[in-house]
C-alpha cells in the first residue's frame, strides 16, 4: 500500500464553496511524504508564490513571510511534480483533509486541470480520532495522545506532515 500524507499552508481560510474562486485562499506551502510498507520512503516540499502578499496574521501563524515567497514558483509550475508524487497512491491522509483537499482542488481549478491523480481513498485524522476526544482534535492534541509527548507546532507544512506520519506509522493506519 502506498499513502500520501500531506499538508498545506495557505493565505487564509476557505469561504463558502459557492463563492467566486478568486475569493478562495491560495497555497503558499505544500508538503507531503510517501509511506510504503509503514515507512516513509520520500518527502517533498514546495514553497509557492500565491500571486498576492500574505497577511501579517498568516506570517505570525506560519512564520512564512512575503520575502520568503518572492521568486518562488507558481502552483502551476510545480503541478507536474505534485502529480508525479501523488500518482499511484492508494490513500491520501491529512489532518483536516476536507480543508487541504479543497485548497488543492482550488489550485487545480485555477490551472484548469482535470484528471488529477487523486488516491482512491482519503483519510482525515480529525474524523478518525474524534471519538477519542469528543471534539475535533488539533494535531498537537492528537500527537500527544498517540505519540506520548508534546508537539511544538510550527504551522509549517513539512513539520506537520512529519508529525502526522509518526501517528500514521505508529497506528499502522496504512499497513497492507
Amino acid at each position: 500500500m502506498r499513502a500520501i500524507v500531506f499538508d498545506t499552508e495557505t493565505t487564509g481560510l476557505t469561504v463558502p464553496s459557492a463563492s467566486d474562486l478568486s475569493k478562495q485562499p491560495r497555497i503558499i506551502e505544500l508538503a507531503c511524504a510517501v509511506i510504503e510498507d509503514n515507512k516513509i520512503v520520500s518527502e517533498h516540499s514546495w514553497m509557492i508564490w500565491p500571486e498576492q502578499d500574505v497577511s501579517a496574521e498568516i506570517t505570525k501563524i506560519t512564520g512564512i513571510t512575503n520575502e520568503m515567497l518572492k521568486g518562488k514558483p507558481l502552483f502551476r509550475q510545480v503541478l507536474g511534480e505534485v502529480e508525479e508524487v501523488f500518482g499511484g497512491s492508494d490513500f491520501l491522509i491529512a489532518h483536516n483533509a476536507p480543508f487541504d483537499t479543497a485548497l488543492l482542488t482550488y489550485e487545480l481549478q485555477r490551472c484548469a486541470r482535470t484528471g488529477f491523480p487523486w488516491p482512491k481513498e482519503t483519510i482525515c485524522t480529525v474524523q478518525e480520532y474524534i471519538h477519542l476526544f469528543g471534539y475535533r482534535p488539533k494535531l498537537t492534541e492528537l500527537y500527544e495522545k498517540i505519540i506520548g509527548r508534546p508537539l511544538l507546532q510550527t504551522h509549517r507544512a513539512l513539520d506537520d506532515v512529519n508529525a502526522l506520519c509518526e501517528i500514521v506509522i505508529k497506528e499502522g493506519i496504512c499497513r497492507g
